[in-house]
């Protein structure tokens, strides 16, 4: 999973790395301009100061990779959250009083550090912006197969704002005229010249001779995918609709489905975070639930039945976000703008809020803190007769966030469970401690920001 975050998104995890080298360098030259010497490389900016503004700067999404984030806008970002980077590190030096301790936070030493590490962060954005773009219009993928998978595929890549273009070549129009042959040759040349990777994406199974072509282009060095390992690998996600059970039995990965060590290590983690969540966020939860009961009548938690591991139902805890009696004439999907939500409830919902109540349910051991969400039973029910392999959702326990919960935005319908289910897969399939870490900081850049992805 790691290998992939830094094969997809190379940009923005050198701006990462830049940024990093770019504090340091700029308190350095804070310093000297205040007392003439260098600091060298302490401790306190990179374990306080370098962490945490990186995570504010990623907080206000200066390392997304799609090419719509680049250019004017990225810069003016970039520079807006440098400097309130800048106010929090102050403010808590303040707060701290480790001005006293330390000259690094010094205000001759800290304004023009600041000032100093955003002129370099922006300098390398409009560096890597033109860099960026200019490789984006070299991307090409060549799809082969012009049927509904690769109608799917078109449309799923276009969604996603990440970086080239699609071309496709439907053999099946061809494949019985004699002229396919000649036509390969031309596409042969074209790949060789112009194309980063070919998806073989067709409905219908491609001719031998032509497989064994491409087995040639792929030793010659061309990037040759199916068309769920072009999903897995630059998607994010499992394919449902164009899965078969020959690929489930012999996938690489659903590690978590056997590795009983990497699931106690798993439990423990959720039990012991559970803990300490619930005794720092107390006042925090108290002061939720009194303005729930000033905004609305009824009580501020309540439980609901969902559907956990292997099938068993249990009774998740939420923090109330609709008026009282919302559901008394039976269960309904939630709406974008669904009119029974109250106003303190659109804030909750937005922010992630609502779910707290949560760390109950992880506590009990049936949910976990990273996972599929837990759907209703009545509309499992549906979900699994017009989605296939929607059941393997459940082979492991839900959790409160999850990497649908991060990369799809809010849904509720046939549709979107389909969707979001093609991220479920790709959790359980490529789990591991790291992917969990990443999918906690999107989390929480989702409660701060009120985006996903």
């Amino acid at each position: 999973m790691l290998r992939r975050i830094i094969s997809a998104h190379p940009a923005g995890l050198m701006l990462l790395a830049m940024d990093a080298a770019g504090i340091v360098l700029a308190f350095n030259a804070g310093h000297w301009l205040h007392l003439r010497r260098f600091a060298g490389v302490p401790n306190e900016i990179i374990f306080v100061v370098v962490p945490l503004t990186l995570f504010i700067m990623y907080v206000g999404g200066v390392y997304r990779s799609d090419i719509e984030t680049w250019g004017l806008r990225l810069v003016i970002r970039t520079a807006l959250t440098v400097a309130l980077a800048g106010m929090v590190v102050a403010a808590l030096t303040y707060v701290t009083k480790a001005a006293e301790l330390n000259i690094l936070f010094w205000r001759g030493t800290l304004m023009p550090a600041y000032l100093i590490f955003m002129i370099w962060a922006v300098a390398w954005r409009i560096y890597i912006s033109a860099k960026t773009q200019e490789n984006s219009r070299k991307l090409r993928w060549l799809v082969i197969g012009g049927g509904e998978r690769a109608a799917y595929l078109a449309n799923d890549f276009g969604s996603t704002g990440i970086h080239g273009e699609l071309e496709f070549f439907d053999y099946d129009e061809i494949r019985n005229g004699d002229k396919l042959d000649d036509r390969f040759e031309d596409l042969e040349r074209h790949i060789r010249k112009s194309i980063s990777g070919v998806v073989l994406a067709g409905d219908t199974d491609i001719p031998e001779w032509m497989l064994t072509r491409f087995m040639k282009l792929r030793l010659e060095g061309c990037r040759i995918f199916d068309l769920t390992d072009f999903y897995e690998n630059y998607l994010y996600r499992i394919p449902v609709l164009h899965i078969k059970d020959g690929w489930l039995a012999f996938a690489h990965g659903f590690d978590l489905l056997h590795a009983h060590g990497q699931l106690k290590v798993k439990s423990v983690l959720d039990t012991v975070s559970a803990v300490v969540l619930l005794i720092i966020l107390a006042p925090l939860l108290l002061i939720v639930a009194l303005l729930i009961v000033i905004d609305s009548r009824g009580s501020p938690i309540y439980s609901q039945t969902r559907t956990g591991r292997h099938g068993k139902e249990f009774e998740l805890k939420k923090f109330r976000t609709m008026v009282k009696d919302a559901e008394k004439t039976g269960a309904k999907w939630a709406e974008r703008d669904d009119p029974r939500v109250t106003r303190v409830g659109r804030t909750l919902r937005l922010t992630r809020l609502d779910e707290l109540p949560q760390l109950w349910n992880v506590l009990a051991g049936q949910m976990s803190f990273v996972g599929p969400r837990p759907e209703r039973p009545e509309f499992n029910d549906i979900l699994e007769k017009e989605i296939p392999y929607y059941y393997l959702r459940h082979l492991i326990k839900p959790g409160i966030t999850g990497w649908a919960q991060v990369m799809y935005p809010y849904g509720a319908s046939v549709d979107d469970a389909r969707k979001k289910l093609q991220f479920d897969l790709f959790y359980i399939k490529n789990y591991s401690l790291v992917l969990d870490l990443v999918i906690a900081v999107k989390t929480v850049r989702v409660m701060l920001t009120g985006r996903g992805t």
